[in-house]
């Protein structure tokens, strides 16, 4: 639970000062604060060794956090156009953030008395003032077939993490930006992108004192960071031919993460400590993927495909290890678009998981046919229904189960009436969970998703 106060605020200014040259500037406001508040109860011994609890037979840790932002971004643009085929135009600007971050842990004993955890290392209260200014150029050309757009931002970067006596620290980035487009004829186009990303991360990883997680789980924040960089180039590729119902689409992707935060998990027991920090190199992103549909008749075949690999380091008790999430997905259907008919979608879909955590690997296997319908019948009814079939599978551990999630509704209607009538069905067959694998940096779990049994639901309408 917990309180939200959200503001925003935007201004522009728009100039075409004559046909060659144009200006536009903007000036953003950010107001956002938010107070949750959390209560742990158990009654176990919890965190023993990390937090000093008071042994009672009911243990209750209340923890209150309060998030302030503050942002102000300006930015003022100049668009040049040289001549049809030449276009230049400048950037420049600024960002100023400022946050606090604020934490406080205590047990609430049986007496009514507050046993509170700050002598522990625990209670943040955090300022966090970053302050970016920013320029770029960029010159967009273009020649027969080909567009290149090219340029880069430098970005001067200034913060004060000053939970402690943190010094103000600063640091000058230069990002490049291209992009190169081929028309290779009006219905099949190829783009590439490259872009250098940085980034900062919020307040709450800076701070340096412990706050509660989780039953087993303290997090800690580090001053020493600064802003991340990464690699990001994408190459595209699109056909269609809306006369003949065909269309391909196809990408390739690649990232690196060269200056990254990753968390360093220290266990003492089943009880975490987790601290983030700055490593060279610390993810490695490789995917691919697909589409290919095609109407024959009043049939929609689609098809589609996805590869991706990643790799990135986890830090265990200080100790580096590599590791991989491999994940391949393809899916097939076809869909009926009849005027007089109902629209019947039928599909395959299929997903495999390999997680490897320190040389620790486990498999998964998901498979999901389909059935969707949408018919609107008679005067004013339409009926909806979707089946879809699951089996998993954990290869690792031969471990599989099957079950069937379906829903259905039927709607009345007048087109000329405000009123309408809608009988509806969730979850037909009453499943009562559903399996899914969840994949973290320490991690893989094999877990349980609990679903709200059969649900029969009639509701009455009226537009205004």
């Amino acid at each position: 639970m917990g309180d939200q106060t959200f503001f925003n605020q935007t201004v522009e200014w728009h100039r075409k000062e004559s046909k060659a040259h144009s200006f536009s500037g903007v000036v953003d406001y950010t107001y956002d604060k938010l107070t949750p508040r959390t209560l742990w109860q158990t009654d176990d011994d919890i965190l023993a060794g990390l937090i000093p609890i008071i042994d009672e037979p009911s243990i209750s840790i209340n923890q209150f956090k309060q998030t302030e932002k503050n942002q102000i971004k300006s930015i003022l643009k100049h668009y040049w156009v040289l001549d049809r085929n030449n276009h230049i135009y400048s950037t420049i600007g600024n960002v100023n953030l400022n946050q606090t971050f604020f934490t406080d842990d205590a047990q609430e004993l049986d007496d009514g008395s507050i046993n509170n955890f700050g002598e522990a290392g625990f209670n943040n209260d955090f300022h966090f003032r970053l302050n970016d200014a920013f320029a770029g150029l960029f010159y967009k050309f273009r020649t027969g077939i080909f567009t290149f757009d090219q340029g880069a931002f430098v970005h001067y970067y200034r913060w004060n993490p000053n939970q402690e006596s943190t010094e103000v620290q600063n640091r000058v980035v230069v990002l490049p930006n291209v992009t190169a487009k081929a028309e290779i004829t009006r219905s099949k186009t190829l783009q590439f992108n490259y872009e250098l990303k940085s980034s900062f991360s919020d307040a709450s990883q800076f701070a340096s004192r412990f706050y509660l997680q989780s039953y087993n789980s303290v997090f800690s924040g580090n001053t020493s960071l600064e802003n991340t960089l990464k690699h990001d180039l994408n190459l595209r590729f699109t056909k269609s031919k809306g006369y003949r119902g065909f269309g391909i689409y196809a990408t390739a992707n690649y990232s690196k993460q060269v200056e990254g935060i990753v968390s360093n998990v220290d266990y003492e027991g089943i009880n975490q400590v987790v601290t983030p920090f700055l490593v060279d190199n610390s993810s490695e992103t490789f995917g691919l993927g697909g589409r290919v549909s095609k109407k024959v008749s009043q049939i929609n075949l689609t098809t589609g495909l996805r590869y991706n690999n990643i790799s990135y380091l986890q830090f265990v008790n200080d100790l580096a290890a590599e590791n991989k999430n491999i994940n391949t997905s393809y899916n097939v259907s076809a869909k009926t678009l009849y005027d007089d008919w109902p629209i019947l979608e039928v599909g395959w879909r299929q997903n495999f998981g390999n997680f490897t955590l320190s040389e620790n690997t486990t498999n998964f296997v998901t498979t999901e046919p389909f059935v969707n319908l949408d018919y609107d019948f008679l005067s004013g009814f339409i009926i909806s229904a979707d089946f879809t079939s699951y089996t998993y599978e954990n290869t690792s551990l031969d471990q599989s189960n099957s079950y069937e999630i379906a829903n259905a509704s039927l709607l009345y209607q007048k087109e000329s009436s405000a009123w309408s009538f809608k009988v509806e069905a969730q979850n037909l067959f009453d499943v009562q969970f559903k399996n899914q694998n969840t994949f973290t940096s320490y991690i893989i779990s094999d877990s349980r998703t609990f679903i709200l049994p059969r649900i029969l639901l009639f509701s009455i309408g009226y537009n205004l």
